[in-house]
């Protein structure tokens, strides 16, 4: 009896500390794999969070490069997760402004039309 519950507190452990073991490999491969110059969102162990472009890769690490406040060298064992940042998409903005202003540009011509008053303002 007992030789079954040490082998069940053992696998408890193993599945328990088998994903961080093998956590650290993954975000190598993660980084490894996104080209250089992708703009990243870094979560590190202290469960601070930054955002750049991803630079040179070396045997142990990274770098994380941001404009206004310098570049930033990263150790793979610092990191807990990586995740690609898409650049956002403005056409639906764009497309919206143009409506926009092409719903007050026919108003004002509508406005300046019927002041001039072509269809004769009310004679009969």
């Amino acid at each position: 009896m007992r030789q079954i519950l040490s082998l069940t507190l053992v696998l408890l452990l193993v599945t328990q500390l088998g994903p961080a073991a093998f956590g650290a490999d993954d975000v190598t491969r993660q980084i490894s794999g996104l080209p250089t110059g992708a703009n990243i969102e870094v979560r590190l162990k202290n469960r601070q969070t930054l955002r750049g472009t991803k630079g040179e890769v070396s045997g142990s690490g990274f770098t994380l490069m941001k404009p206004g406040a310098g570049d930033r060298q990263l150790a793979f064992d610092e990191v807990v997760s990586v995740k690609r940042l898409n650049q956002k998409s403005h056409t639906t903005r764009n497309v919206l402004i143009i409506a926009g202003a092409a719903v007050v540009a026919i108003a004002v011509a509508l406005t300046i039309y019927i002041k001039r008053c072509p269809l004769g303002c009310g004679t009969y």
